[in-house]
């Protein structure tokens, strides 16, 4: 089974610690920077953590620490993982 995936942007500054909030959130998603010129980043997430992980998310973006989040289709099931191409 694959998580969910979403996609973000944070202010370099305080991408430390929209991080520090999802880790301490009992390692709520697997979190990863994409793109650190355009402070894009990723997000798996369990079908099982999802509705908290949106509860956190949405309260830092009300604070100004996330921006444009984005539910995406999972890129592992589209990009060419290890070699083997995954549809």
């Amino acid at each position: 089974m694959y998580s969910e995936y979403y996609q973000a942007e944070s202010l370099r500054v305080k991408t430390w610690f929209v991080m520090g909030c999802l880790r301490n959130e009992s390692n709520l998603v697997f979190f990863r920077t994409i793109d650190s010129k355009q402070n894009l980043f990723e997000c798996f997430v369990s079908k099982e953590c999802e509705d908290r992980f949106l509860d956190v998310m949405s309260y830092l973006g009300d604070r100004g620490y996330v921006f444009n989040l984005q539910k995406k289709e999972n890129r592992l099931l589209t990009e060419t993982v290890s070699g083997e191409i995954k549809v």
